[in-house]
């Protein structure tokens, strides 16, 4: 039987999957003109982003953009050590023209030595894949506990950077979302429709 939770993460999930790809191209350059002109982009900094799959809000049009504006994109990479649960996040340079490998998941990340890998903490801007989120900045994810795990040292010191920014369809958006110790809350959440501030 389906915990709440899991049932939720599955309705969201659908919505954004009945979204037309004419639909998910709309959202993605309405969503990426929005965080264009916030505060945070107005000069060249290390952004991390993510590869959409699966229905997310489309984020080749937006990684275009931060290329052309001059930021340094940032991929995530999963780097395997101690069995699944151990399995540290860290984000590879992702410049136009890098190849990439299936990795993890089957997700796509940067052919990029690991020396040339970066903490997460290191970024200025992090745009944060999610499943859901509502209106306290709580962000429901697809469960695996990556980004939680990745920037707890934000929620635990109270640091200000990096600035963590969900990115979603609007459909996505949810009344509350029951929050665990754990969970490291959104600085914003960016949707076609607007910019939600936390």
């Amino acid at each position: 039987m389906k915990t709440p939770t899991q049932s939720l993460r599955r309705q969201l999930k659908q919505a954004r999957q009945q979204l037309s790809a004419a639909e998910q191209r709309q959202h993605s350059q309405q969503a990426t003109h929005l965080l264009l002109r916030s505060p945070w982009l107005q000069r060249p900094k290390q952004i991390a982003v993510f590869l959409s799959q699966a229905g997310e809000l489309d984020t080749q049009h937006l990684i275009q953009a931060l290329w052309r504006r001059g930021h340094q994109v940032y991929l995530p990479v999963l780097k395997t050590f101690r069995g699944f649960r151990q399995r540290p996040m860290a984000f590879a340079p992702y410049p136009p023209n890098t190849p990439l490998v299936k990795a993890h998941f089957g997700i796509p990340e940067p052919k990029i030595a690991q020396q040339h890998h970066k903490h997460g903490l290191q970024m200025e801007v992090v745009i944060v894949p999610l499943v859901g989120f509502d209106k306290l900045g709580n962000r429901l994810g697809m469960g695996g506990g990556y980004y939680d795990r990745s920037f707890a040292r934000k929620r635990t010191l109270n640091l200000q950077r990096p600035i963590l920014i969900g990115w979603a369809h609007e459909c996505q958006s949810v009344p509350q979302l029951p929050a665990q110790p754990w969970d490291v809350p959104l600085d914003a959440v960016v949707t076609e429709k607007q910019i939600y501030r936390f």
